[in-house]
């Protein structure tokens, strides 16, 4: 619990070590199957995002198409990769944490009639 206490600050100046890097990858695809844990509807267009420490970029990308194929998504569009600030301090392996789904119309799929518009169609 001690090495955790201040693991931002102490990563920041090199008390704590790590072999990792920390990035943000956001995937533009689609759900293959869905999956009740992120309310995610089979078909659908969607961006899925998550963070990772991994050894590079490639890395991350990897467990990106990775983790998404385990849990119901397919990677068929751009992948966006980002060095951001950790949430979560380093481990001895890479790993991803804070998975997320962001589902979308796309721009030739229409709602169907009666479909309630996001933010009560305000834009």
């Amino acid at each position: 619990m001690n090495l955790l206490k201040n693991w931002k600050l102490k990563l920041r100046y090199g008390k704590l070590k790590t072999a990792f890097r920390h990035f943000t990858v956001i995937a533009d695809g689609e759900i293959a199957e869905a999956n009740p844990d992120f309310e995610t509807t089979e078909g659908a267009a969607a961006f899925f995002s998550m963070h990772a420490w991994a050894a590079d970029g490639d890395e991350a990308t990897d467990m990106a198409v990775k983790i998404g194929r385990h849990v119901g998504f397919n990677a068929t569009g751009r992948i966006y990769l980002y060095s951001t600030d950790p949430q979560e301090p380093p481990r001895d392996q890479p790993f991803a944490y804070g998975l997320n789904f962001h589902q979308y119309l796309r721009g030739d799929e229409h709602m169907e009639e009666g479909s309630p518009l996001p933010n009560g169609g305000i834009h």
